[in-house]
């Protein structure tokens, strides 16, 4: 049945914590027990089917009381295991880069920002609806966004579900895509991060993450190099990327984001040990991808040989006409200020990268020695 609450009483009630709360007694039963490893949550269900909406002929969730959709969605993935994901030859070549500028677009602006390297959204770069690139050449892609044409490009896959999803529905047509963004010399693309919802039954999570590790295979199969999203909500989640990480030496690097559940003050550390897991199992050196609360990096930084942080605050500080003023070595205050002419705008996106810059560095060194 549909849940009412709100989702600050949702949290609390299905955020899963094995250390205060016992196992689900139906978990153990459950036939996709060994890869979901099942839930221990303050609400007190029988297992995970007791989330389910109860609304079988409208829902589109991954549920087994609309078995024929069920089957059909475990087809498409070929079930929720990880084990028979296409072994890759692997095209990551490590970054030099520690914080990369995201650019929404090039509205507003009359010169392309300089700089070695920028991140643009991966749906930005697709037009869904025919399942085509908006931008043919490298030279067109760089003006629109207006960034230096012999800058590298990150394409990140983060953004909300209605805006990543139209990407697992093209289907095989995301190879034709993929090969084309090889042409406009893609970098490196991270993984979009479909949702593990708590709300919904695990089969969901499982179905989200092996769509996961599908496109990873499939941009590296096709030539970019792509960062594994190793989303998680559970210690099993993290178990499973961590040994799928290990066993497959192609993966050189992953990426996460502490935007929504990770962002949670309350839960931030066991994200940080669950990505700390994975780069341990790994047992060789590996990269991150970072979006989100930036305070992560300094505890993320002694495990991963480098910590990339994609920062979306100067490019919407910008938009909104703030320029950065530094007040102290610990903090960027953002000035309200009057533009009348693009120039301004260009002129202030630069100052505003760079002192954004400058800023995340120290607070990363910062906070990494006061954690020593």
């Amino acid at each position: 049945m549909l849940d009412m609450r709100s989702n600050e009483v949702l949290l609390r009630a299905l955020t899963d914590d094995p250390y205060r709360y016992s196992l689900a007694l139906g978990c153990s039963g459950c036939p996709n027990f060994e890869l979901c490893g099942g839930l221990s949550v303050r609400d007190p269900i029988l297992d995970c089917m007791d989330l389910c909406c109860g609304r079988p002929d409208e829902c589109t969730n991954v549920c087994a009381k609309s078995p024929a959709r069920y089957v059909d969605q475990k087809r498409e993935v070929l079930g929720f295991s990880l084990s028979n994901i296409t072994r890759v030859p692997g095209h990551y070549q490590p970054l030099v880069h520690d914080v990369v500028p995201l650019i929404y677009h090039g509205t507003g602006r009359d010169r392309a920002a300089t700089g070695a390297i920028f991140a643009l959204r991966l749906r930005d770069l697709v037009r869904f609806s025919n399942a085509t690139l908006r931008y043919q050449t490298r030279e067109e892609l760089c003006a629109a966004f207006k960034i230096d044409h012999s800058a590298s490009i990150i394409l990140s896959g983060v953004d909300h579900d209605d805006d990543i999803e139209p990407w697992w529905t093209l289907g095989a047509l995301r190879t034709s895509l993929i090969r084309q963004l090889c042409d406009l010399q893609i970098q490196l693309v991270t993984s979009p991060n479909f949702s593990l919802v708590l709300d919904k039954p695990r089969t969901d999570d499982l179905h989200a993450m092996k769509r996961i590790a599908i496109l990873w295979s499939e941009f590296e199969e096709n030539g970019i190099a792509c960062a594994l999203h190793v989303n998680s909500r559970t210690f099993q989640d993290f178990d499973r990327w961590a040994t799928f990480v290990s066993e497959r030496p192609e993966i050189q690097i992953i990426s996460y984001e502490f935007i929504t559940g990770g962002g949670r003050k309350d839960r931030r550390d066991f994200h940080i040990r669950g990505l700390r897991q994975i780069a341990q199992a790994a047992d060789r050196p590996i990269d991150i991808v970072v979006r989100g609360d930036p305070d992560v990096v300094a505890q993320l930084r002694p495990h991963f040989r480098s910590v990339i942080y994609i920062d979306t605050t100067a490019y919407m500080k910008t938009i909104k006409r703030q320029r950065a003023a530094r007040s102290n070595n610990n903090a960027l205050d953002w000035v309200s200020t009057t533009t009348t002419h693009p120039s301004q705008v260009d002129n202030m996106l630069q100052h505003n990268i760079s002192e954004s810059a400058l800023f995340l560095r120290g607070r990363f060194y910062d906070q990494a020695d006061c954690s020593q």
